[in-house]
């Protein structure tokens, strides 16, 4: 082989290197999306079944997640520890493509986008049996507190009649909470975690904890919401729907009422009536 021809072969093998190690740098960064300070691991567009999974980690002090698919949106909560976050989250809206776009706290009510991932979901799933907003099934202390209190019950009546009664009988109304909404003030913290470590809330709260220790031990559990009308009160209120699949029917229970109205409000068909449901999560 003569030196030019030499000279030619070792410049394609160093161009080539130099290319793999190109082409390597790229994936490397690839596998990060990176925006306004927060880092979101890039699982790429891909199909998954019933969740995804976003992990990263964040500058910002406060961020959140928006979840599309169509024309519905849902807002997540996205906990930080020590500037990171890990999080699976349900996909309830049923098959097909989602994105999910890491939001980023400016002021008050205002948040910018910013990095965002898209899925295809593959997998149905039950969203009265998984953890959503507000409704931390997954949660160490709510599943303990939940197999605790059914564990010596046969029935999903007896489960459901023993949550009922153990948040009825622990969790004191926030009053306070409620005259905040009242002068049209919702920025306040809510969800069955947060009910659960002070004892107290409102309609919401309630009905929050109620379905997280129902689907925490695989009762079917809606968190309903709609107008009310009857001698307790009379406005937009939330209360639960609990499935006993032994029985083959859904049940209504209040356990706002059950507290407010020092009554029993478990599969209270009658009260029914005064309840108008316009939304069920």
């Amino acid at each position: 082989m003569g030196p030019v021809s030499f000279k030619k072969l070792l410049l394609v093998f160093l161009t080539g290197i130099l290319f793999m190690s190109q082409s390597i740098t790229v994936k490397a960064e690839a596998a990060y999306l990176k925006s306004k300070d927060v880092t979101l691991m890039n699982i790429g567009t891909q199909k998954v079944e019933g969740k995804i999974h976003l992990k990263g980690d964040s500058k910002q002090k406060q961020i959140k997640v928006l979840l599309i698919k169509d024309e519905e949106k849902k807002w997540y909560e996205l906990p930080l520890k020590e500037g990171k976050f890990d999080e699976e989250i349900w996909l309830t809206m049923g098959k097909g493509k989602y994105t999910a776009a890491i939001m980023i706290h400016e002021e008050g009510r205002k948040y910018s986008y910013g990095p965002k991932i898209t899925v295809e979901n593959v997998g149905e799933v039950n969203p009265f049996l998984v953890p959503v907003k507000h409704v931390e099934s997954n949660d160490e202390k709510i599943i303990q507190l939940a197999e605790k209190l059914i564990e010596d019950k046969t029935t999903d009546r007896e489960k459901a009649k023993a949550i009922y009664d153990w948040v009825t009988g622990n969790i004191t109304y926030d009053y306070e909470k409620f005259g905040k909404h009242q002068e049209g003030d919702y920025d306040n913290t809510y969800g069955a975690l947060h009910t659960l470590e002070t004892k107290k809330g409102v309609c919401y709260d309630y009905a929050a904890l109620t379905a997280s220790l129902g689907r925490a031990v695989g009762l079917q559990t809606k968190v309903v919401k709609g107008q009310v009308s009857s001698e307790l009160y009379k406005g937009y209120h939330a209360w639960n729907e609990i499935y006993l699949a032994d029985e083959n029917q859904w049940i209504f229970l209040d356990s706002t009422f059950g507290v407010g109205g020092k009554k029993e409000y478990f599969d209270k068909k009658q009260s029914e009536l005064s309840h108008s449901k316009q939304e069920e999560l």
